[in-house]
């Protein structure tokens, strides 16, 4: 039997498969093979990638900073309800939590390709960024208020559509495109896995390991990825929320972070995770090239919004 192939890398070419009693056709990837403009510029502790300008704000935050800025021209209306209080980092937690890898999401958000930082280390050692700060219980009581609600039938809904595509075209979340949002998050989680696999981040994660052994409680896992294990996970309470971040375990994230950077771990994995993003398929290509890429600039819009218009928080919640 004789192979005859015409191309390799990611999505779907065809393989001819010619043999005594004929040809068949099989799927085999398409080539990666069309070059990428990077969105943002390379930054190693924001951990900035190549197709972050093609993701959108989580729908938690468009939705919470249109409602801010729609409320002037609902209240003209006769629907003055105004948004409960939510904070950037609360919205930002709960968007990436309710985006995970988790149930086979195939583009988790972006905060579940980057490593963990010095700062989340010694803020909270492995626990998850707190979204007590998204304020979801004030969120749905005042979604589901009935005098809100009847307020909204009375209206004419000619003018209720006007407030929220004024509110849209305001703050830049009128022309998003959702398939390249998907596309880049799904692109960059497959290139931050393909990475850890490369030469130079294996031989580091080895460095890493040995650095972090004598300050470990059990066994480490490969590379800094499996941080923190499931014993370590169990021993910290980490999952539980009411649990407190100890100081051992954020001595421990601690001294993770800077064994990932004093052994090349972190610039190496950095550097075969952009490079990875640099090339896509022409069929990526072109879903990609529908969008503009600017939708690191609209996130930042949103959060100047809601920094401006959103009551103020509790003390104490970020």
């Amino acid at each position: 039997m004789h192979l005859t192939v015409r191309a390799a890398k990611t999505g779907t070419l065809v393989l001819v498969v010619a043999g005594l009693t004929g040809a068949v056709l099989h799927s085999l990837p398409e080539p990666a093979d069309h070059a990428v403009r990077p969105t943002v510029g390379r930054d190693l502790d924001a951990w900035t990638m190549p197709l972050d300008g093609y993701v959108q704000p989580s729908g938690s935050k468009q939705d919470y900073a249109s409602a801010l800025v729609e409320q002037p021209c609902l209240r003209r209306i006769g629907i003055d309800f105004p948004p409960p209080w939510a904070t950037v980092a609360g919205l930002d937690a709960e968007g990436d939590a309710d985006d995970g890898p988790g149930r086979g999401n195939p583009s988790p958000a972006l905060a579940w390709s980057r490593p963990l930082s010095a700062d989340a280390a010694s803020a909270r050692g492995y626990h998850p960024a707190s979204t007590e700060g998204a304020n979801r219980s004030g969120w749905q009581a005042w979604g589901e208020d009935p005098e809100r609600n009847a307020a909204f039938a009375r209206a004419r809904q000619q003018d209720v559509a006007r407030c929220a595509h004024d509110a849209y075209r305001t703050l830049g979340t009128d022309d998003g495109d959702q398939g390249a949002s998907a596309l880049a998050e799904h692109l960059t989680w497959v290139a931050a896995d393909t990475a850890r696999r490369d030469p130079g981040v294996v031989a580091a994660a080895g460095r890493w390991r040995s650095c972090l052994a004598s300050d470990a409680p059990g066994a480490l896992p490969e590379d800094p990825h499996g941080m923190p294990t499931v014993a370590m996970r169990e021993a910290f309470g980490i999952g539980a929320p009411t649990m407190p971040v100890s100081a051992d375990e954020r001595t421990l994230a601690e001294r993770d972070v800077a064994c990932q950077t004093s052994s090349g771990y972190r610039r190496a994995l950095y550097d075969a995770q952009w490079s990875e993003l640099l090339r896509v398929t022409a069929t990526d290509a072109a879903v990609l090239a529908r969008a503009d890429g600017d939708q690191a600039e609209v996130g930042q819009r949103l959060d100047r919004w809601i920094e401006r218009l959103a009551p103020d928080a509790p003390d104490g919640v970020d």
